[in-house]
C-alpha cells in the first residue's frame, strides 16, 4: 500500500521530468496550473498513475484536487480503502 508520502514524491519525479527541472523543485503546495498541466498531460499522468497505483481513478482527478498535497492525501485513503476491500475478500 502506498502512502501519501510515497504518493506525493512519485507525483513530483513525474512532473519534473515533464518540465525537466529537479523533484525537489516541485512544490506540492503549488496549484497544478502553475506547472502547466494541460488535459493531455494529466490525461497521461492519471493512466500511468493508475498503472503505479494498481487502482482506477477518475480522468479529472487533477481538475478535482488543486494540489499534489491534496491528491496525494486522496489517493493515500483510497488507497488504504483498496486494501481493506482486498483483505475482506
Amino acid at each position: 500500500m502506498k502512502t501519501q508520502q510515497q504518493i506525493s514524491q512519485w507525483i513530483k519525479t513525474y512532473l519534473a521530468d515533464i518540465l525537466e527541472v529537479e523533484p525537489e523543485k516541485v512544490d506540492e503546495n503549488y496549484e497544478f496550473e502553475r506547472f502547466g498541466l494541460n488535459s493531455s498531460a494529466a490525461v497521461s499522468l492519471v493512466g500511468d498513475l493508475e498503472e503505479w497505483l494498481g487502482f482506477e481513478l477518475s480522468p479529472s482527478l487533477f481538475f478535482e484536487f488543486n494540489t499534489i498535497a491534496q491528491v496525494s492525501t486522496y489517493l493515500a485513503e483510497m488507497a488504504q480503502e483498496e486494501n481493506a476491500l482486498e483483505n475482506v475478500a
